[in-house]
């Protein structure tokens, strides 16, 4: 009885009247979901324009820390230049073209004396003459200047491109006349017994500097800004990097403390590769503390041994130390004549620059 019930004539016809509802609600359906899909459509198309304003805005601002520091630069050239502009005649004068300081330079040199362990170096002492060490300490550009992807070790090059006039005036005539003049001659004359056995050791075949009119000049030339943290563990400079020279710049009243630790090695390694050599701590013996002392150039050739620097991190906050760094090395055309003279390991050492950051 049960199931004849669902036969019931009046239940049909009710199932078959709302048929027709039931299509329209389908149809009613299919078209929302159209215009849901327009919808979805024109939102996606709206995300996609967002986001490539805010790609273009992004771009936009990941130039504006840049721009900050250019502004900063700018304003504190400006302000330096409008407060020393008197001055400016004066430092003309006492700098002039450099031929007094690079005297004084080469008779620094002279009267040093050549230490051979770890490894052949000078430390000289009254680099250039009192008033124009003092002149060019005062003369390092403020800290903004300098670039800053890491605040404990930042740096300059050297001339200096973008620098307040009293800085461009002092570092330029002292790179012009003491580095690139008096000290690559000096410093070559002074190591030249040391460099042509370092010539003879790895190129056999070639007698001396002088017998292959070999010379050096200025191959890498920067101001370094050291603050605590900083921390370089014992190595050797490129070994391109014949000869490496650093100048001291302590401001007036400043510890000597901070300085470079010069390394004796345990074992010296068989090179394998041209870049800098990082020592393990405990195959090193310190042999001297050099001070970081004003007007006090250290200078080493990269042959034997190895050297480190460091800022404790519980130094005062605001313990800045400015040291300018200058290396001397062999012209592209002399490399390339030397790494040719040699053949298999020994050519791989020389030729090979494998990647390694300072750490």
């Amino acid at each position: 009885m049960s199931i004849l019930k669902r036969f019931n004539p009046l239940r049909i016809v009710r199932i078959v009247d709302a048929v027709p509802r039931l299509q329209g609600l389908n149809d009613k359906l299919r078209e929302d979901q159209k215009a849901t899909m327009r919808e979805l459509r024109a939102i996606t198309r709206k995300l996609e324009e967002i986001e490539k304003t805010l790609s273009g805005q992004q771009a936009l601002l990941s130039v504006v820390p840049e721009l900050q520091t250019r502004v900063g630069q700018c304003v504190a050239a400006y302000t330096k230049d409008a407060r020393y502009s008197d001055q400016a005649p004066r430092l003309r004068e006492q700098f002039g073209t450099g031929e007094r300081l690079a005297a004084h330079a080469i008779a620094a040199v002279a009267r040093s004396t050549l230490e051979l362990d770890p490894c052949p170096y000078l430390v000289i002492e009254d680099l250039l003459p009192a008033d124009a060490a003092d002149e060019l300490v005062g003369a390092v550009p403020s800290n903004v200047f300098f670039k800053s992807q890491d605040m404990s070790r930042q740096e300059m090059q050297v001339p200096l491109v973008f620098a307040p006039e009293r800085s461009r005036i002092a570092w330029g005539v002292f790179f012009d006349a003491v580095i690139s003049n008096a000290l690559a001659r000096a410093l070559t004359d002074k190591f030249r017994p040391a460099l042509d056995d370092f010539l003879r050791l790895h190129w056999p075949a070639f007698g001396s500097m002088a017998d292959n009119r070999i010379t050096l000049e200025v191959s890498n030339s920067r101001l370094l800004l050291r603050r605590p943290g900083y921390v370089i563990k014992p190595h050797r400079d490129p070994r391109w990097a014949f000869l490496t020279c650093l100048v001291y710049l302590p401001k007036p009243g400043e510890t000597e403390t901070y300085g470079t630790q010069l390394y004796r090695l345990r074992h010296e390694p068989e090179l394998e590769h041209s870049s800098p050599l990082w020592a393990d701590p405990s195959q090193c013996e310190l042999v001297r503390d050099v001070p970081a002392r004003q007007n006090t150039a250290l200078v080493f050739l990269n042959s034997t041994g190895a050297h480190g620097a460091s800022i404790p991190r519980d130094a005062p906050e605001d313990t800045e130390r400015y040291v300018y760094q200058v290396q001397f090395s062999v012209d592209e055309a002399t490399r390339q004549r030397l790494i040719a003279s040699l053949s298999g390991k020994a050519r791989d050492g020389w030729a090979t620059d494998r990647q390694s950051e300072y750490r």
